[in-house]
């Protein structure tokens, strides 16, 4: 069930505060006080892209390993519009070096809450207020119709909530779609910072790193490979 809302402050406030239903998606059309991971503001200007908040029963499994399979669905929405999509642990969705989609996950007392924001229509001058290198669909020259890429998003958000929930997820569906396996990375990782090489993604959803000191494993940090700027 869809639930549009003119503006919001947060749509994952707003998941929060609504009666539990699991499967509602509430989608505004713009954020008045958007965010992203790590307390970062999310650009959320009107119809300028997709703001929109899943609320589902809790989960099992950890929240690391559900943001790996949340983030594979929004990859798996996009992916058909142009070659070029690919994922970054732990949940974002980035074409020719820059990102275009983001996942909040939240879990609550008595909800699991899946935020998402997809840039579609602002132009590289709007979106250079980014804290990493940003696009949207339209500055790829996509074309796309926002109600039916609504659509397919909840469709495959649903679809990847019954593999986590059924522990038929598979931690594979991301990998193989996440090029930093296998580069040399830099992490941030509560407030330190090292280097080393990622070797994969483990069954639970932690990336796995090499480092001088041995084997580390990440379920939160900032990563980024290291040849980027």
């Amino acid at each position: 069930m869809l639930v549009k809302l003119e503006s919001v402050d947060s749509t994952n406030e707003e998941a929060r505060r609504v009666p539990f239903r699991h499967g509602l998606c509430i989608v505004a059309d713009e954020q008045t006080e958007g965010r992203g991971r790590r307390g970062r503001r999310w650009l959320s200007k009107r119809e300028m892209g997709i703001y929109a908040s899943f609320v589902l029963k809790p989960i099992r499994e950890n929240l690391t390993l559900a943001s790996l399979a949340f983030g594979w669905a929004v990859f798996k929405t996009l992916s058909p519009l142009k070659e070029g999509f690919y994922l970054k642990w732990p949940n974002d969705v980035y074409i020719n070096g820059r990102k275009i989609a983001g996942i909040l996950p939240e879990l609550t007392k008595d909800r699991l809450i899946v935020g998402v924001g997809i840039n579609l229509y602002y132009s590289e001058r709007e979106l250079s207020s980014f804290p990493v290198p940003a696009t949207s669909l339209a500055a790829e020259g996509i074309k796309l119709d926002r109600e039916n890429l609504l659509r397919e998003l909840y469709r495959n958000v649903l679809d990847a909530y019954s593999l986590i929930e059924s522990g038929r997820f598979s931690v594979k569906l991301f990998e193989r779609n996440c090029p930093m396996v296998g580069r040399e990375v830099r992490v941030e990782e509560s407030g330190k910072l090292f280097t080393g090489k990622v070797l994969g993604i483990d069954s639970e959803g932690a990336l796995i790193v090499e480092t001088k000191e041995g084997l580390r494993r990440l379920f939160s940090g900032e990563v980024t490979v290291r040849e980027e700027k």
